[in-house]
């Protein structure tokens, strides 16, 4: 097996509920998808979102709404064509973009974090094009 890229793989519970989440909600294109993983494609970047096989995912409660995993070791940042589009539809799939961006963010930056539906935290910004 090649890499010609960097990838991501995310693994979760909901294969489906999340990775239609990244498809409509950021804008992630799908690429190919089966029963086990589903492979997006944003700014060449590629994510693949991977079913945890289903007697660990049996094991795992989530809460809902979901707690955002503001602990992990890794953000991925997604460049987005509208904020506000990209908040609605988030809301609408079980996820969610704050309304206000980070302490830390300047002003002007449009960045803002979210999470999807199983928690997993992320970042937006509202592509400049």
């Amino acid at each position: 097996m090649t890499y010609s890229q960097v990838k991501a793989v995310l693994f979760v519970k909901d294969l489906r509920a999340v990775a239609q989440f990244y498809s409509t909600a950021l804008g992630m294109l799908v690429v190919a998808s089966d029963e086990h993983h589903w492979r997006l494609i944003c700014a060449g970047f590629e994510l693949v979102v991977h079913q945890i096989p289903k007697h660990i995912a049996d094991t795992i409660v989530l809460e809902r709404p979901p707690a955002p995993c503001v602990w992990a070791a890794t953000r991925l940042d997604y460049p987005v064509p509208s904020l506000a589009e990209s908040r609605r539809a988030a809301r609408a799939l079980g996820g969610y973009i704050d309304d206000k961006p980070p302490a830390w963010a300047e002003p002007n930056a449009k960045y803002f974090f979210g999470y999807d539906p199983e928690g997993n935290r992320f970042g937006v910004c509202e592509d400049a094009k």
